[in-house]
């Protein structure tokens, strides 16, 4: 069989997930051998094919349908859709599945987010390598008998599982805006807006892969600014951003002030233990120290993991782990088969919400005793060899004389009054990092300190 591969095509083989720039580094070649590669090395015969609103999308689902029929399984087309109703079909019919997507990576890029059946991701370890390898080797059988395609909406199942103990009738008068930032929360906000009552004012709602408003990410500031003026302008409970698959979402207060996800894991975590004491919930070195104390604080057990969806979920199945958050926007929850659900944390937050109004309270207000420290925006680093990266950047950090460095997803370091991480970029070929302190102006200073000094080092081999 021959196979013409971009050069750079391993690039787009990570960590946790395929993704990389179109179409120098994953193309429809490609694509269409990782999803036979998919169904001949785990013997599949039947496989969920989702997709998002990307540019290059289109051409690249119809490579990876032809590579499922091609190696002679059937394919579940369930169209466009946001990346946690995959999750959800992968879930509920016991299947093995595929999301075409890059998340909340720029334009230029896309990828696949493959799942076994439950929605069990997979890594580098539990299936990914071996895909690559049987790629590399060209192992693909000759002959088969195509497998068939068939359409299926599973919005409405969806809508009706996720939306299910809702407290629809007291959310009643509620003004929330909603960012679709023209990705797949343009098919999620409808279904919401049909059963919860409430008055949501959406921006962005067209589909468009162009990403012609703002950047994917709904988490930095510079992609807040049209959500937060409309917040500022009008007289609304709060607002919400969505990345562009939808598995992210971002909360801005009534002031037009964004309240770090971590932070909202507090709350969420905080009412969880509350009918589940003692339960287990997960943390990342990236997620606000107020996170872990607050899981502490009320009798929880906090179980650290490794930042990244894949690595989440894993360890969250593994160790039984109820819900866990991570500063990127994802929240993830062991009653949606350990996967992240922006709705979950929209319908959490929301019931929160309703009672704190019925007191008088602000949703500033409401979140105001879990805002007790200052994070900054994480930074991404492109370096040429990042464990060599990683290991110097330690080795520096621990000259500038700290209290404590751990060690754990690359390390967490504490100064007293300033703390953070430093770690590989699950999709990058870089090194990420965040700091907090008690003052977000020293936690500034200690960061761009260490993001010169990585800077200094990036070309090393």
């Amino acid at each position: 069989m021959t196979m013409t591969l971009q050069a750079d095509y391993k690039r787009a083989f990570k960590d946790a997930d395929i993704r990389a720039i179109y179409p120098t580094e994953i193309d429809e070649e490609l694509v269409y051998f990782v999803a036979r590669a998919f169904v001949e090395e785990f013997g599949y015969k039947k496989i969920l094919v989702a997709r998002d609103m990307r540019l290059s999308t289109p051409s690249l689902h119809e490579a990876f349908i032809k590579g499922v029929v091609d190696s002679g399984a059937d394919v579940v087309d369930i169209g466009l859709v946001h990346t946690p109703a995959l999750y959800f079909a992968s879930g509920t019919m016991d299947l093995p599945g595929v999301m075409i997507t890059a998340s909340h990576s720029p334009k230029e890029y896309n990828g696949l987010k493959l799942v076994h059946a439950q929605a069990i991701p997979l890594t580098e370890k539990n299936g990914l390598g071996k895909i690559r390898r049987r790629i590399e080797k060209g192992i693909f059988t000759a002959e088969v008998k195509p497998g068939k395609v068939t359409k299926k909406d599973v919005l409405k199942a969806y809508q009706k599982f996720v939306l299910k103990g809702a407290l629809v009738k007291k959310l009643d008068g509620l003004k929330v805006v909603a960012d679709a930032g023209n990705g797949m929360a343009s098919v999620l906000m409808p279904l919401l807006q049909e059963k919860l009552a409430i008055d949501f004012t959406v921006l962005f709602p067209e589909l468009d892969g162009r990403f012609p408003n703002r950047a994917s990410d709904p988490t930095l500031s510079r992609n807040q600014r049209q959500l937060k003026k409309v917040i500022k302008e009008g007289s609304y409970d709060f607002g919400i951003g969505f990345d562009g698959d939808s598995d992210r979402i971002a909360f801005i207060d009534e002031k037009g002030t964004y309240i770090n996800s971590a932070v909202i894991g507090a709350l969420l975590a905080e009412r969880m233990l509350r009918t589940h004491p003692g339960a287990k919930i997960g943390y990342t070195n990236l997620d606000s120290l107020i996170f872990l104390e607050t899981i502490k604080k009320c009798g929880g057990k906090p179980v650290p993991v490794r930042v990244g969806h894949a690595f989440i979920k894993e360890t969250m199945r593994k160790k039984d782990v109820l819900f866990s958050a991570e500063h990127s926007g994802h929240f993830y929850f062991k009653d949606y088969f350990y996967t992240d659900s922006v709705t979950l944390t929209l319908l959490g937050v929301l019931e929160a919400y309703v009672q704190a109004k019925a007191l008088g309270q602000t949703f500033s207000e409401m979140m105001k005793p879990y805002v007790q420290y200052q994070q900054t925006e994480d930074v991404i680093v492109m370096v040429k060899n990042r464990t060599l990266a990683l290991e110097k950047t330690r080795a520096y950090v621990a000259s500038l004389n700290p209290i404590k460095i751990d060690s754990f997803d690359g390390f967490f370091v504490t100064f007293g009054d300033v703390w953070g991480s430093v770690k590989v970029s699950v999709t990058e070929y870089a090194l990420k990092l965040m700091f907090e302190g008690k003052k977000k102006k020293d936690a500034q200073v200690m960061q761009d300190k260490v993001v010169a000094y990585i800077r200094s080092i990036a070309g090393l081999e």
